[in-house]
């Protein structure tokens, strides 16, 4: 076997993980996708009770499943650049695999869209992601809450209301800013990609409830949450006493 030829093989072996990792998770985000929009859903309420928890289920992809992406974009840039620069005996190799590659990350970016996160809130704060890699976030230190029409590679703010919103941009994140002086928070590659670096963190709706409704409820837990706190945390509310506490207390 020359040379050439086992170059070939070494490109096509990581060609073939990486249609393996990353088309094995467009099917499955599509097998589950399906599955979780014919189930049975009961009514979701979002009532806030003194020590009482909403939680809010979402399609998610398997850990393996996880994992086996994870060794398919590892593969993807090697395959890449040893299709381009590695084959040039075999003209044929570097149009076939542009091809696939432009048509496979397509449907997987569309697939992971319909994807999300467990999302659990509660009267303190919310917890965001799957169980024993939950993320949480406390109310009182989340200045502000938007919700936005995120694509694969971009994203556009949704309005406020009384402000018009185009009828075609339906809403399926949240965005979510802390405060900076509280809590530190790293911006992730999906947010640096969006133009969203104002924000520190995203929640996907896949709750199967309307973004503008999840918007409202979670202004308003943060709200009553922020209300809950005591001075100097919160401006006081009009005609309220406001008690200094000596230095030792604190």
């Amino acid at each position: 076997m020359g040379d050439h030829a086992a170059t070939l093989l070494v490109t096509v072996a990581f060609l073939t993980l990486y249609v393996v990792g990353v088309g094995g998770t467009t099917a499955t985000a599509i097998r589950i996708r399906e599955a979780w929009r014919r189930r049975k859903q009961d009514g979701i309420s979002f009532e806030l009770s003194p020590g009482a928890e909403l939680a809010l289920g979402a399609p998610t992809l398997p850990p393996a499943i996880r994992r086996l992406r994870m060794l398919g974009w590892v593969a993807f840039p090697i395959a890449l650049l040893l299709a381009l620069f590695a084959n040039p005996t075999y003209p044929l190799v570097v149009p076939l695999t542009v091809v696939m590659m432009v048509a496979l990350n397509a449907f997987y970016f569309t697939a992971m869209q319909s994807m999300g996160e467990p999302l659990t809130l509660t009267a303190d704060g919310f917890r965001i992601g799957a169980r024993g890699h939950e993320r949480s976030v406390r109310w009182i230190h989340v200045t502000d809450l938007i919700g936005a029409r995120m694509g694969a590679f971009k994203g556009m703010r949704m309005s406020e209301k009384g402000e018009w919103q185009d009828p075609k941009l339906v809403p399926n994140v949240v965005f979510y800013r802390l405060n900076h002086a509280l809590v530190q928070s790293r911006k992730t590659l999906l947010q640096r990609l969006s133009g969203f670096t104002y924000y520190d963190g995203v929640i996907h709706n896949a709750f199967g409830v309307p973004t503008d409704q999840l918007l409202h409820v979670m202004r308003e837990w943060q709200r009553r949450a922020i209300d809950a706190e005591a001075p100097p945390f919160r401006r006081p509310r009009p005609g309220e006493r406001v008690e200094s506490r000596p230095r030792d207390a604190e």
